[in-house]
């Protein structure tokens, strides 16, 4: 029943803004001063050649530089034609996703639609916003205009941010406010840029015309290329990580597939935590890394086949430490350490290597705990079989107030009745 709700919020959702986006682009099309055709059609294939060079953050957000040629297109057009360059612009996009190229034919039409219309809607708003007070359409913007350009510009930026936001707490069925503050304030200082340059290639288009494009693209491409940069720096620490979790794996033949089961496991508590996704991440991170200072450990315990002597466990109970000096001096993992070193302590401080308590123990670090702990429950040990999945979410459950804290234990029984069919180790 909840979900049949989420799903008829998000096709209203989806159905107002997308009725009233194809109106205001209709509408716009017929408000086309013919004197404008030739610009208007450039404008579109500038905006295009943009919207289709995104950096994608994750699967599901990308950022492009188009942003600049939108604002650039209200300033000089105004409200309609800069909403039809803008949306058509991104109608027109060709993109390369892993491997695969996206275009308007192979995308599903609910999201095209959605897409061309809360961008028109942002555009057309940050233009009458710039009319309204005062703005001249087409005129240089500096000196006499340059607070009204940039109220207009922030109007743009925030409702396009709006309207996506809604979409996205609506479908994950998070707060508003939480979603906006930690899944897209970030973009802040990019659009503060985007909108300088924006700006600039208006009062240049102003007076020497379309030499500004020429003169503009190639900082907006450099623009691209260093965040782009940015990016794959960040993916070769994944690589990095990678590599760590096959090592230790290879050398433990007995946890294969632990490392991915319990990554797999930990992004659903965090969700139901409400973390946000570059949050999510570094916990993602940190689940991969947590058995990372087992690398250290001599093999033949490791793979010894039956009990453990209580030597030989507190020896392994070593590896929370370990794994500790292993990242402590890579500045990328500042938090993630520690929730590496205390994902064996317990609420009521019986765990290890600190035997700290309670709060002290960062909810992070109790993620990985019940996470690792679950899939170490459900998989074949060398001294015992493994537990069916219902076994082991009692005995998880049953271990609140010891082992995991009431506050743990609400986000498992939450991740669990949700997404019940993924707890399992099949890797």
């Amino acid at each position: 029943m909840e979900d049949d709700n989420v799903s008829k919020k998000l096709i209203l959702y989806i159905s107002f803004i997308v009725a009233c986006g194809i109106s205001l682009i209709t509408y716009s099309i017929f408000k086309v001063n013919p004197h404008h055709i030739p610009d208007v059609v450039i404008l579109i294939i500038f905006a295009a050649v943009c919207e289709s060079l995104p950096i994608y953050i994750n699967t599901n957000v990308s950022v492009s530089v188009a942003y600049a040629v939108d604002l650039m297109a209200l300033l000089l057009f105004g409200p309609y034609e800069g909403a039809l360059i803008a949306s058509i612009g991104n109608l027109l996009l060709i993109r390369n996703f892993n491997g695969k190229i996206k275009y308007v034919l192979n995308t599903p039409y609910y999201k095209t639609l959605f897409n061309i219309s809360q961008i028109a809607i942002s555009v057309a708003v940050g233009g009458f916003v710039y009319e309204y007070l005062g703005g001249k359409i087409g005129s240089d913007v500096y000196p006499n205009y340059i607070i009204q350009s940039i109220i207009a510009a922030t109007a743009y930026y925030f409702l396009n941010n709006l309207l996506v936001t809604n979409l996205i707490a609506i479908l994950l069925e998070k707060p508003f406010l939480k979603t906006w503050t930690k899944d897209f304030s970030w973009m802040l200082k990019n659009f503060l840029f985007l909108a300088f340059i924006g700006i600039l290639m208006t009062s240049v288009f102003v007076k020497f015309g379309y030499i500004a494009l020429l003169i503009f693209f190639v900082p907006l491409i450099m623009v691209r290329y260093m965040f782009k940069l940015n990016m794959e720096l960040k993916q070769s620490y994944y690589d990095t990580i990678n590599a760590l979790t096959k090592a230790l794996e290879a050398k433990d033949r007995y946890t294969l597939g632990h490392s991915k089961s319990v990554e797999k496991l930990a992004v659903y508590l965090c969700r139901e935590a409400g973390f946000s996704e570059a949050h999510t991440e570094m916990v993602r991170i940190a689940a991969l890394l947590h058995d990372v200072g087992k690398i250290g450990i001599v093999e033949n315990i490791l793979n010894k086949p039956g009990k453990l002597s209580k030597e030989e466990y507190d020896y392994i109970k070593q590896h929370p430490v370990s794994g500790y000096e292993i990242l402590k001096d890579v500045p990328f993992l500042k938090n993630v350490r520690y929730w590496v070193r205390y994902h064996h302590e317990w609420y009521n401080g019986n765990g290890y290597p600190d035997g700290i308590s309670g709060r002290q123990i960062p909810l992070e670090a109790e993620i990985l705990s019940v996470a690792d702990v679950f899939d170490a429950l459900v998989s074949d040990r060398p001294y015992r079989n493994a537990y069916t999945r219902e076994e082991a979410y009692k005995i998880i459950v049953d271990s609140e107030g010891t082992q995991f804290s009431p506050r743990v234990i609400r986000l498992f029984k939450r991740a669990y009745e949700k997404n019940k069919e993924d707890f399992k180790h099949d890797f």
